[in-house]
Order: structure tokens, then sequence, then C-alpha cells
């Protein structure tokens, strides 16, 4: 018997190993490539309606660089034609009606990658001005008032001590970034920032290149979408100030020098409209934005020959056969049983159950770790208090915990209801919560609390908090997450371990200190 359970480990741990070794080779190709750490399907939707046979849409499109990766462009547009222009830096579309049709939408998507720069300035820098071959990021422009006396006058100021580049630049920076934000949708040029003492993204931009070129700085504007989980109608504006040859950006309005975070599309470079059409026409527009289904480390170009794997579950990623939170979280099920099992027998905690710890821990993943946690106390504590009532009038069990489930739901529609009366958004992510797990969790610890009395409940709903922190932190790794996609054949292992676990008949670390005495004798 014993044989037989040796050889099915090393089997099962051979077999995971082997799987493994035939992923590498398209893996490591794959990693040596462009590596983004965001991810996004990104969707231009626009609607128009006019009589006029020559409706336009224009709008500019994102290119690949050195730090965003566009792939998989589709798009939806019937009864107009479609053109793309380059203009410099910068890659056009026009959509142009070419039927009477009173109605027109247009749908343009694509798959965004990114990842984040982020650059060092060397200290030391000279003062030279900018060389003729960039010319262009130097002169005045309609909102871009360069050489305006009051543009001028701030410039000297800030830059009367300076030494170096480095200290020019950050000083005409830090004067831009403490000017107040505010939500100003109108377009604000330079000197109206200036004057105002307040702007959005597009004022405090423009300033900052004012300033810079007024100082011989070769500066220019960014424009795009910073990407998040949403539909958007708004924008952004950012700057690139060319130092020693290279174009580095800075963000004023969200405190990011010489860095751009890896969720920021780029979409044109200059002064312009990201967004023009027919004049006189009813127009809307937004942009449609999702968290992409790829595998941050997968390369595009390596993703058949790694799907291709009898043991890989890219192609079910692909497909969205099942959502990507449910695919994660059938893989973290058995690592997260394998960490209760380490920590019940191995260091000697208890906990209320072994799936309990599991499934709080990855509802947690979703409400965040601090409200998620208060909010599973507060639901507790309530349906603890409900329980005593119950006890005591001798119910059977299962319509107890029928009682307990239809008073948890009331109770968490009522807080619902609060936290969006108060716009209190912590209260009303309670809506997330699993009610059954915290129904099942609240009715084991008043039994407990009648069976073993107040101190070792509580001490045992500790220690199941504190199993589940440890699950909580393993299931919220991006890494842990990716690499059990990747390499699936790694639940073998976690299965081998669980059954050499099995046999386990070792002091639990916890038990070491009571059984000291005789330890050490």
């Amino acid at each position: 018997m014993n044989k037989s359970f040796q050889i099915t480990i090393y089997l099962l741990i051979a077999f995971a190993m082997l799987s493994m070794a035939f992923k590498l080779k398209p893996l490591t190709k794959t990693l040596s490539g462009f590596m983004p750490s965001s991810i996004y399907e990104v969707s231009y939707n626009f609607y128009i309606k006019g009589d006029d046979k020559r409706v336009f849409v224009k709008s500019y499109l994102p290119k690949s660089n050195h730090r965003q990766k566009i792939s998989n462009v589709e798009q939806d547009y019937e009864k107009m034609t479609f053109k793309i222009k380059d203009e410099k830096e910068n890659q056009r579309a026009t959509w142009r009606s070419k039927t009477t049709s009173k109605f027109h939408s247009i749908n343009y998507s694509f798959l965004f990658k990114g990842k984040a720069v982020k650059y060092n300035i060397a200290e030391n820098l000279s003062l030279e001005k900018a060389s003729s071959s960039y010319a262009n990021y130097l002169v005045e422009e309609e909102h871009i008032e360069v050489h305006h006396p009051s543009i001028d006058s701030l410039a000297r100021i800030l830059t009367k001590n300076t030494k170096d580049l480095k200290s020019l630049v950050t000083s005409l920076y830090d004067y831009v970034n403490k000017i107040p934000s505010a939500p100003i949708r109108d377009l604000t040029s330079a000197l109206t920032a200036f004057k105002q003492n307040q702007a959005s993204c597009n004022g405090k931009a423009r300033l900052f290149v004012a300033l810079c070129r007024n100082r011989g700085i070769a500066a220019r504007l960014k424009g795009g979408l910073i990407l998040e989980e949403t539909k958007k109608r708004t924008s952004h504006l950012w700057t690139e100030v060319n130092i020693n040859g290279t174009w580095i950006p800075f963000d004023v309005l969200n405190n990011h020098f010489a860095y751009l975070p890896a969720n920021y599309l780029e979409l044109y470079t200059g002064d312009h409209f990201l967004i023009t059409h027919t004049p006189s026409v009813l127009f809307d527009y937004n942009y449609e934005i999702k968290p992409g289904n790829n595998v941050p480390f997968i390369n595009s170009a390596n993703i058949e020959e790694l799907s291709g794997h009898p043991i890989s579950l890219l192609k079910v990623l692909e497909s969205k056969i099942i959502p990507k939170s449910v695919l994660y979280f059938l893989l973290l099920l058995p690592l997260g049983g394998l960490l209760i099992s380490l920590i019940k027998n191995v260091i000697g905690l208890k906990t209320f159950g072994i799936f309990l710890p599991i499934l709080i821990a990855y509802t947690l993943t979703t409400t965040g770790y601090v409200s998620g946690i208060l909010l599973f106390l507060l639901m507790t504590l309530i349906v603890v208090l409900l329980s005593f009532p119950l006890n005591k009038w001798g119910l059977l069990y299962t319509p107890k915990m029928a009682v307990v489930l239809t008073a948890t739901i009331i109770i968490m529609l009522m807080l619902l209801s609060v936290g969006l009366h108060y716009k209190l958004q912590w209260l009303t992510t309670i809506t997330f919560f699993p009610i059954i797990i915290i129904s099942i969790m609240a009715e084991r610890f008043s039994r407990a609390i009648e069976e073993d009395g107040h101190q070792k409940a509580l001490s045992t709903l500790f220690q199941t908090l504190v199993a589940t922190s440890i699950c909580y932190l393993v299931f919220s790794s991006v890494v842990i997450k990716t690499t059990l996609l990747l390499f699936p054949e790694l639940l073998l292992l976690v299965l081998a371990i669980s059954l050499k676990l099995g046999k386990w008949i070792g002091l639990r670390l916890f038990e070491y200190q009571r059984f000291s005495k005789l330890i050490t004798k």
C-alpha cells in the first residue's frame, strides 16, 4: 500500500514537470518580447443623426509603439465609407456617409496592451536650448501662448535660480502641478490656465508646454484615454518634454513626473480635438473600456503554440466560454485547500471548516480587504445576535437557517439603501458578499459560543480570519493567477503535496510550545 502510494505521488510530479517542460520554449520566446502589465478591450462608439449625405466623423486611431501594442482591430459601420490617413506622427480615420440615411452608428474596437515607462533624468544636464530639428516644438500656437508677456515673466521667475536642465523642468512642473485642478470641460489655453489659477488636464498640459518652450525646451502635447473598466466620454492630455533627444512623459494633473502608467492609451500628438464631425447634426459618442481576457505575459505571436498544448487553458480563456474570474476561482480553489491543510495540520490553527476561509478570501478580492473584513464582521455580529432568540425557541436546524438567511438578506438590503442614500461606497460593496457563506459562518460562530463559550469561539474566529488573510494574499497575486493559468498542471503538484500531507504525523507548530518540556527531556 505504501509503495503504491509513493509511486502515485512520483507519477503525479513527473507528469506535471514533463508537461511544463514542453511549454518553456514558447513561453521563453514570449517573455523575451513585449511584456504588458495592462490589457484592455477598447471601443469607439459614435452615433449620428442628420439629413446631409455628406455626414462625416473623424477620429484619431492608436498606433503601436515601444510602450503600447494595438491588435485585434474590428469595426462595424453600415452605409459609410472608411479611410485612414497618416498625418505626421498621427493616424486619423474618416467615416463618411454614402447614403441619405438619417441614422448612422460606428463601432471601432481594438485590444490595447500597455506597459508603464519610467525615466531617470540626469542631474547635471546643461541648459542648452533645443536644436533646430525640434523647431516645430518650440513655436507658439493658438492655445499655447509661448511668448505672451505673462507667460514669459512667469517662466523667468520660476527658472531664475535653476542651474541645470532637470532643476529647470522640475521647477516648471511643480508650479503647474500645484495649480488647483478643476473639472473644466471647455478648451483652456495656457494663458487662461495661468490667469484663472485653475484648470483641468488640457489647461495644465498647455501651460506646461508653453513654459518649457519659452525656456527653449522642446515640448509637445499627447492626447489619449486613461483606461479603466467603464464607459466614458472624457479624453486626457499630458505632456512630453524632449531631454537629450528622448521624449519623456509628464502628467501635471495626475502627478506623474517622467513617468507614464501602463493604462494610458496614446492616440495622437499635438494640440488637436480627438473627434470632429459634420456641424449641425445630432452626435453622441462614448468609449467603452473592458479588461482584456488575454494573459499579460503572453505574446499573440506565440499564443497558438501555447494553446496547442494538450494541457492548456488559453483557448478556454480566449473562447470566453466561462468568465475569467470564474476560471481563476476554479484554479485557486485547490491551492486554497492546500493552504488550509498546511495551516490546520502543520501550523495548528483552528478554523470554522475548510472551505469557508477559502470562499471568504476569494470574496475579499472583489470587495477589498479592509472594507470586506469590516462588513463581514458586522454581518456576523448581526446574525449571531439573531441566533440567540432562535436557539431559545428551539427551532430545528434547517428552518432556523432559512430564518437566518432571510434576515441576512433584509439587513443587507437595508445597509445597501443606507449606503446609496448617504453615498457611502464602502457600504454598498456588501452586495458582492455570498449571502450563504455569511449565514453559515455566523451560524457556526453562534453555535461555537453555545458549546465552547465566548472565549474559545472568538479564538477560533480570529484564527479563521488569519487563515482567510493568508489565502487572500495568495489569491490577489496576479503572478500566481497567471502562473496557474499558464501551467494548470501545477494542480497535479498540489494534489501530490496534499497526498503527502495526508500522512503527516509530526507535531504542529503551535504544539511545540505546549510540549516543550517533554521535548527538552
